[in-house]
């Protein structure tokens, strides 16, 4: 079982907000552990906070709002 705490998740979602992430980039750049990174994104997504999002090619996560606006640009062309 992965452990992290509150702190850590807030870490989490405040960068997932900014933008779309890999989950190694967001674990990189937070110098958190990959797996640490994975259990508390898993658990936001359970949580309806944050999603994925594919490129076409490539699948990132990020919070539910960013994946609208992206998803609403792409609609518009």
């Amino acid at each position: 079982m992965v452990d992290y705490s509150e702190e850590d998740k807030q870490k989490v979602l405040g960068q997932l907000g900014k933008k779309t992430w890999k989950i190694s980039e967001l674990a990189k750049i937070l110098k958190m552990d990959k797996k640490v990174v994975r259990k508390i994104v898993q658990d936001l997504i359970e949580e309806g906070v944050a999603g994925y999002w594919s490129s076409g090619s490539t699948t990132y996560v990020s919070t539910k709002e960013h994946i609208e606006e992206l998803e609403k640009k792409r609609a518009e062309g």
